[in-house]
């Protein structure tokens, strides 16, 4: 499944971050962010996005718009992001 959606050039959607799992998310249309595995009674933040600049960002919506960014260095980019079905967490 191809994913396209618009949202900061510096978030990372490669899956190489140990065993989270790409998450779709609707905001403006279909996103990405990450589910990590926390458990239930854990009050980290389950749904994150991670950036090649500053690491873990603790919000599934996180830089996935310009109102939403983190930092001064949000550059809103195309990114269009292959995903395996059996990848995608439900």
């Amino acid at each position: 499944m191809k994913i396209n959606f618009t949202a900061c050039e510096h978030l990372d959607f490669e899956p190489h971050y140990g065993n989270c799992k790409r998450q779709l998310i609707h905001i403006d249309g279909t996103k990405l962010c990450w589910k990590r595995p926390i458990p239930a009674d854990d009050e980290r933040p389950t749904l994150v996005q991670f950036c090649k600049l500053r690491g873990r960002v603790n919000s599934p919506i996180g830089c996935l718009d310009k109102a939403g960014a983190v930092c001064y260095d949000f550059n809103e980019v195309e990114h269009s992001i292959e995903v395996a079905e059996e990848e995608i967490e439900a």
